[in-house]
């Protein structure tokens, strides 16, 4: 099988739709739609299915995306290797939402230096969404973030829970809600799901809520908080000194809405950086697993 045309269907899979893999390859649309069309002739199966305007992958797809995963892995390894590319051509492009960076972000770039030592990292901080687009487009090499379906992606990081949190006054919280009736938010803006899920989980149990701000910064959000001018939804690994607001001290007279959990994962561009491809991906998520199951078990 072609390797380029193993890479413009990883695209497909990995963006869900031709247009997107399209940019991400650096090929035209009907390029791709033709490529895709030639590999299923080849392997003789069908590999996609519709489901709206999203492609979601057969049973046959799903078996060879773990190959042509792992044929490119080995291919870009191999030419790596040949060209001894360990001399370090240019930064690797990295993305990584801005709450993600107090805890997942460290430890990435951690196993990044170990696998490849000499390789400087750019950082791009933006919500997922945009994350994702800066992929397709070719401006990032790799990208933490959230997945954005139960369709797996990328490499699987972490699960984390969402938490309500605010400053640790109970007295003044329930002073504000009483006086407003209503709850302050402090989120994310709109692309952020937690978002959503504050205020349609509020307005379900008949609670009133406004949102006196967003903001695409952990740090603004959470100086916010600590100075008590509302509560939000943060992901748990994102409290840092926020505190997380619970059924033990609460002081609202409701029960605040559970939240959902969030996966977190990494993913690269179609066509990888020439020191970073899926062979040292593979590698930092091992690794990043495995400190997470170290960490379990202490």
């Amino acid at each position: 099988m072609d390797i380029e045309v193993l890479r413009c269907f990883i695209a497909v899979v990995e963006t869900g739709s031709y247009t997107q893999a399209a940019e991400q390859v650096h090929r035209s649309q009907s390029a791709v739609s033709q490529k895709m069309q030639k590999l299923a002739e080849q392997v003789d199966k069908s590999l996609f299915t519709k489901s709206g305007r999203v492609l979601e992958l057969t049973e046959d797809g799903k078996f060879l995306l773990g190959y042509a995963r792992h044929i490119i892995s080995l291919h870009d390894d191999a030419l790596r290797q040949m060209q001894q590319s360990k001399q370090i051509i240019r930064p690797l492009q990295l993305g990584c939402p801005d709450d993600y960076a107090q805890v997942v972000l460290p430890k990435v770039i951690q196993y990044i230096k170990a696998c490849v030592p000499n390789l400087p990292v750019h950082i791009h901080c933006h919500n997922s969404i945009r994350l994702r687009e800066l992929l397709s487009t070719g401006v990032l090499d790799a990208a933490i973030v959230s997945r954005s379906s139960a369709k797996e992606a990328g490499h699987f990081l972490q699960q984390d829970n969402g938490v309500w949190a605010f400053d640790g006054n109970t007295s003044r919280l329930a002073k504000s809600y009483d006086n407003n009736a209503s709850v302050p938010l402090i989120l994310f803006d709109e692309s952020c799901h937690f978002h959503h899920a504050a205020i349609q989980g509020l307005s379900q149990i008949n609670v009133a809520s406004q949102v006196v701000c967003s903001a695409n910064s952990v740090g603004a959000i959470s100086s916010l908080i600590l100075t008590g001018q509302g509560i939000t939804v943060v992901a748990k690994s994102s409290l840092g000194q926020m505190t997380a607001l619970t059924k033990a001290n609460n002081p609202l007279p409701f029960v605040l809405p559970k939240l959902p959990e969030v996966i977190i994962e990494m993913v690269i561009t179609a066509n990888a950086h020439p020191n970073f491809g899926r062979a040292q991906l593979s590698i930092v998520y091992d690794n990043y697993l495995q400190s997470m199951s170290d960490h379990s078990v202490v």
